[in-house]
This record gives C-alpha cells, sequence and structure tokens, in this order.
C-alpha cells in the first residue's frame, strides 16, 4: 500500500552535514520540516523585532533623552530665576529704606530704582581696588549696636566730639550727600561688590555726589544733625540689599564693647 503524499511530507527532514577543517569525522544534523520552518519564522521575527527596535524604540529613547536634557536645563533656569527675583526683593528693600532716609517719594514704580542706583550703574564711573570696608570712620565709645528686627538698628553709633572726622570706610564713590529727615547731613558711598557704606548725623558734609573718595580720606566732620540726642556718628553697611554688623567686619570695631 503506497503512503500518501501528506505522509510523505510529514516524514521530510532537513539535513545539515558540518565538515571540520581538521581531519575528524564529519557530523550531521537532521531538523523535521516543520521544526526547520519554525525556526525560519523564529528567525524573521527576531529580525523584524531587531528592525522596529531601530525604527521606534531607539528614536523615542533619544527624544527622552533630548527631553530629559530640556527639563534639566529649565529647572536650572527657574533656579536662576528664582535667584534672581530674591536679589530683586532685597534691591526694593534697600530702595525702600534708603528712600526713607533721603525723603523720597515711597510712591515710586520699583521698576524703575532710585537715581542712587542709576548713578552706580554709570559707565563714567571707575572702578576701586580697595572696596571691601575694613576702615572704622570715626574714633569713640560705640553707644548703640545693630539690631535687625521689630527694633531695627541698621547700624551703629559711635560718639564722639563735635568736629570730629569722618573718613570713608573704603574706597568708592560718593552716590549722596545732603539733607536727611532722620540723619540730618548723610553721606551714602558706593564700593565694589555690591557694599554700601552710610554715615548719618554728620555736622559738616566735606564731600559732594559722585566724588570718588578713597579710604580714609575725610568726608565729614562729626554732628547731632536730624534725630539725635547728642554728638555721634551713625555707620552702616548694606552688602547685596542686606544690611550686616559693621562690627562683624571691621578690624577695629569688632573688639570695642
Amino acid at each position: 500500500m503506497r503512503s500518501s503524499k501528506r505522509d510523505r511530507v510529514k516524514s521530510n527532514k532537513i539535513t545539515y552535514i558540518f565538515i571540520p577543517r581538521e581531519d575528524s569525522k564529519q557530523r550531521t544534523v537532521s531538523l523535521d520540516y516543520r521544526i526547520y520552518i519554525l525556526l525560519r519564522i523564529l528567525f524573521v521575527l527576531l529580525i523584524l523585532g531587531i528592525f522596529l527596535s531601530y525604527a521606534f524604540l531607539i528614536p523615542s529613547a533619544l527624544e527622552y533623552r533630548r527631553y530629559k536634557t530640556g527639563i534639566d536645563s529649565y529647572k536650572a533656569q527657574e533656579i536662576q530665576l528664582k535667584q534672581l527675583l530674591r536679589d530683586v526683593n532685597e534691591m526694593k528693600e534697600f530702595n525702600t529704606y534708603m528712600r526713607e532716609l533721603v525723603g523720597l517719594d515711597l510712591a515710586a514704580e520699583y521698576g524703575e530704582y532710585s537715581d542712587l542706583e542709576k548713578l552706580i550703574d554709570s559707565p563714567d564711573i571707575p572702578m576701586y581696588l580697595s572696596g571691601i570696608p575694613e576702615l572704622s570712620p570715626a574714633k569713640g565709645i560705640i553707644t548703640k549696636k545693630f539690631m535687625s528686627g521689630p527694633r531695627r538698628h541698621y547700624g551703629i553709633d559711635i560718639a564722639g566730639k563735635r568736629g570730629d572726622p569722618v573718613s570713608a570706610c573704603a574706597d568708592g564713590l560718593v552716590v549722596f550727600s545732603g539733607w536727611t529727615p532722620e540723619l540730618g547731613n548723610m553721606v551714602v558711598i558706593s564700593h565694589p561688590d555690591d557694599y554700601i557704606s552710610v554715615y548719618g548725623h554728620n555736622d559738616r558734609l566735606i564731600v559732594r555726589e559722585r566724588q570718588s573718595v578713597k579710604k580714609g580720606e575725610l568726608i565729614a566732620l562729626l554732628g547731632s544733625t536730624g534725630y539725635s540726642t547728642g554728638p555721634h556718628l551713625h555707620f552702616e553697611i548694606w552688602h547685596c540689599g542686606h544690611a550686616i554688623d559693621p562690627q562683624q567686619i571691621i578690624p577695629a570695631l569688632k573688639s570695642k564693647n
């Protein structure tokens, strides 16, 4: 009895012959035809999967990497923006304080900073080398110390005799020299690295606005003008919009009181 064509197909096999390079016995591997077809299908699916990975998955990964890089960049810019906003708020605080001292209109727009700040940014202003406050502006006893908070006293009071010399604590530019309701005859000096020094209650002013001064140069004579109970110098130091205690940075004042 003859076998059918279907039976013959089922019995077909694929034979692989492995011939070694050296003189040794060759090997043969026989696979059922259906297994051979299955392996070919799996191989095609594997190649197709690799192709799809290159075509879709890898570009998606690269796109994700670009998005992540962009997000990291935006986060860094956000941090810089927040720092800039903090700096602007600090400058607003200092601007308000200076306007109170000078007696300017507090309703002015903050978008346009005071004339003092515009003067500091002028391209005609020379730069100075010794700009960090380090010299005591006057000799005498400290009668009132630096205090923050509700009982704010953004500086120290140095008592002395009327007419005693008042000197610049560092090289800088005089951005204000005139009368104020609170501190009387006052001098404000701008120094490099965002330092500003304030000298109040002077009896007489020696320097004028837009005048450059050197450390130790005479700028005023000690007095009791403005709201004052006796001859003394009210001395302040500001850095980046923050009031700091002069006794913390000026060596000659650290050991006093």
